[in-house]
C-alpha cells in the first residue's frame, strides 16, 4: 500500500458501449491515520471522462475542484503536458472487449485483461459506493476467483472454471455495464475525429516526424512535416535544412528555431506542452523514418526528391527510377543544403 508521500495518480480510459473516454485514477493509498483511499477525477457525484488529453489537460489547467484536488499528488499532474496525460497500454479498461475475451481460449493475455477489467469494475464501485455494483462483481464466485492470486484455467478443474465464468459474463455483464455507465460524464467531444486516444502520438497529431537521413558513414537527424495539400516541409536555417547529429541537440535547435514551414502546422505550438527532458525520445526517429540515400532505393528517391525540391535542385533530367549517376549527384547537392546545428 502506497504511503501519502509515494501517491500517485495515474490516467486510465475506459471503454463502454462503443465509446472510449479518458479520466484519471488514484490507486489505494494511506494517509497518515492509516486510512486506505483510492479515487477517481470526479465532479463529486460522478467520473469525468474527456476525449482526449488536451481536453483533460485543460480542464485540469482550468484548477475547477474535483474529488482528486485534496490528493497528495495532485500538484504533480498540475504540471504534467497532454502527452503526459496519454495512458499506456496497460492502463486501458475496455468493458466490450469482456465477452470476446470471454470467448476466446484461457490464454494468459485474456485472463489478464479480464480479470484487470473486473477489478477496475470493483474500483469504480467501491469509490461510487455501488452496492449493487459491488455485490455483483465482489459477491460472485467466478468473478472473486478470476482477480484472485491463485487463478488458472488449466486442466479439467480449470476448463470448468472458465466455461461457469462466461455463463457468469453472459448473465450478469450487461447489468454490470449499465451500473458502471450510470456513474460516468462524458465531457467534450466524442466524435471520431476528435476522440483519438488509442493511437495518436505528439508527432501524428502535429503532422510531422522526426526523421534520419543517412548518406554514407554520416547520419542526419531533422522533421519532415506535411502541410494542407500535401506540401511538404522541414526544420530549415534560412534557405538550408537544419540537422542534428542526436535527438537531444535536435530537440534543443527545434525548440528555439523560428521563421520554417514548420511553423505554418496547425498544432505545431503544442511543441511547447512537450517537456525538454524527455527530448531524447521525442526527437528519436522511429525505425521506419530512416532513410538510407547512400544508393539508389524506391523508398529513398521519394524523400530525395522531395528534399531536392525544398532545396530548389533541378531534378528535371532525372527520369524515376534514379539512375546511380544522377542519385549521387542529387544526394551530393542535397548534403550540401543539409546546415548542422550542433
Amino acid at each position: 500500500m502506497a504511503s501519502a508521500l509515494d501517491a500517485s495518480i495515474i490516467p486510465i480510459t475506459l471503454t463502454i458501449n462503443g465509446k472510449t473516454g479518458l479520466t484519471l485514477w488514484a490507486p489505494p493509498w494511506e494517509d497518515e491515520d492509516e486510512e486506505e483511499w483510492q479515487g477517481f477525477l470526479g465532479d463529486g457525484q460522478k467520473i469525468l471522462l474527456y476525449p482526449n488529453a488536451r481536453e483533460l489537460a485543460d480542464f485540469i489547467a482550468g484548477g475547477e475542484e474535483n474529488d482528486l484536488s485534496d490528493h497528495p499528488a495532485w500538484g504533480r499532474v498540475q504540471q504534467l503536458t497532454p502527452d503526459q496525460l496519454r495512458p499506456g497500454g496497460d492502463d486501458a479498461y475496455d468493458l466490450d472487449a469482456v465477452y470476446e475475451w470471454a470467448a476466446a481460449e484461457p490464454d494468459p493475455v485474456s485472463v489478464s485483461a479480464l480479470a484487470n477489467v473486473v477489478d477496475m469494475v470493483s474500483r469504480i464501485a467501491d469509490c461510487c459506493d455501488d452496492g449493487s455494483l459491488r455485490a455483483l462483481v465482489d459477491n460472485t464466485p467466478e468473478y472473486e476467483y478470476l482477480v484472485s492470486e491463485e487463478v488458472s484455467y488449466q486442466g479439467r478443474d480449470g476448463k470448468k472454471e472458465w466455461t461457469a465464468l462466461g455463463k457468469t459474463i453472459t448473465d450478469s455483464w450487461e447489468r454490470a455495464i449499465k451500473r458502471v455507465d450510470s456513474w460516468l460524464k462524458w465531457v467534450g467531444d466524442f466524435s471520431e475525429e476528435n476522440s483519438n486516444l488509442e493511437s495518436e502520438t505528439f508527432w501524428e497529431r502535429v503532422g510531422a516526424e522526426p526523421i534520419e537521413i543517412v548518406i554514407g558513414e554520416a547520419s542526419y537527424l531533422t522533421i519532415r512535416g506535411e502541410l494542407p495539400g500535401d506540401e511538404v516541409v522541414f526544420l530549415v536555417n534560412g534557405d538550408d535544412i537544419a540537422v542534428c547529429s542526436g535527438p537531444i541537440d535536435l530537440g534543443r535547435y527545434t525548440r528555439r528555431a523560428t521563421e520554417h514551414g514548420l511553423e505554418h502546422l496547425e498544432r505545431w505550438e503544442d511543441l511547447a506542452d512537450t517537456d525538454p527532458a524527455e527530448d531524447a525520445q521525442l526527437f528519436l526517429p522511429q525505425e521506419s523514418a530512416t532513410f538510407d540515400l547512400t544508393n539508389p532505393s524506391p523508398r529513398g528517391e521519394q524523400l530525395l526528391l522531395e528534399l531536392a525540391d525544398y532545396c530548389e535542385i533541378d531534378t528535371s533530367d532525372a527520369e524515376e527510377p534514379i539512375e546511380d549517376e544522377n542519385w549521387q549527384r542529387i544526394v551530393a547537392l542535397v548534403q550540401a543544403c543539409l546546415q548542422s546545428q550542433d
